[in-house]
């Protein structure tokens, strides 16, 4: 592998002629940087000049929040003979579970039918009907994340074996402030390591052409908890853990000769 410092003077030779774009990435992982024929033939990027060498440097900055919303998915399965009898058993457990929801402090708001079928069980070689299935479920939301194993122990019991909990999801309710953190921060690092690639070059840092949001939205972190019947202890233990947003950014400088000659 050639040494950093030997890829730096190489590059400071290079730039001086003021005919390339030197790409390096600021992102963690192993340094490197890439000279290529300028493009501004094509038209360069933001505001540089024609022919001029500039900076492309990528950065990323991770911040981490507190989730504040919990979503919970509750599912009620009930099977019998008829389509009918599945049909009420089903409604009898889930019309249990929405109250026992509701006197957990749950708004009914906030409780929502998210899927209701009715399917047919057939025999093992297919030709034969053996009875009906009813799934039910439930989207429960709710701030108050300390209450996330209540509710799920509650709705075990009132839905009996017939209780499936499908996932659970951590979320922010707005995560403006932190990705705002996670943009600022990235910048300042594109910044940073521009300005020592300028430095190791013998250029001076000119004026920020472009600036670019990759940022890829936030994925809330979901836990499957697939499985029925009731909880096995009185509290079932739920952590919130933290919350990350990323964000990343490309930004493109414009490369000067430096006036000390450094």
């Amino acid at each position: 592998m050639v040494p950093r410092a030997a890829v730096l003077g190489t590059l400071g030779a290079m730039l001086v002629a003021g005919t390339s774009i030197v790409t390096w990435r600021a992102s963690g992982g192993q340094a490197g940087a890439q000279v290529k024929p300028t493009e501004a033939a094509q038209g360069s990027p933001g505001a540089c000049r024609s022919g001029a060498t500039t900076l492309t440097v990528n950065g990323q900055a991770t911040v981490q929040g507190t989730p504040d919303l919990l979503t919970l998915v509750l599912g009620v399965e009930t099977q019998a003979p008829s389509a009918a009898a599945a049909m009420s058993s089903n409604a009898t457990k889930a019309n249990a579970l929405i109250s026992v929801l509701q006197a957990d402090g749950v708004a009914s708001s906030h409780i929502q039918t998210s899927g209701l079928s009715v399917q047919a069980n057939y025999s093992s070689n297919g030709q034969r009907i053996t009875g009906y299935q009813v799934d039910n479920d439930v989207t429960v939301t709710t701030t108050n994340l300390g209450t996330a194993g209540q509710l799920i122990d509650d709705a075990a019991r009132a839905a009996g074996n017939a209780i499936r909990i499908s996932s659970i999801t951590f979320s922010l309710q707005d995560d403006a402030a932190l990705a705002g953190q996670a943009r600022a921060q990235a910048v300042r690092q594109t910044r940073s390591e521009a300005q020592a690639m300028a430095n190791a070059s013998g250029m001076a840092l000119g004026p920020l052409c472009s600036l670019q949001d990759n940022s890829a939205p936030v994925e809330p972190p979901t836990v499957s908890l697939n499985g029925g019947g009731p909880a096995a202890t009185p509290s079932t233990p739920i952590e919130a853990g933290t919350e990350q947003v990323t964000a990343n950014v490309t930004a493109v400088y414009e490369l000067v000769p430096s006036v000390t000659g450094q």
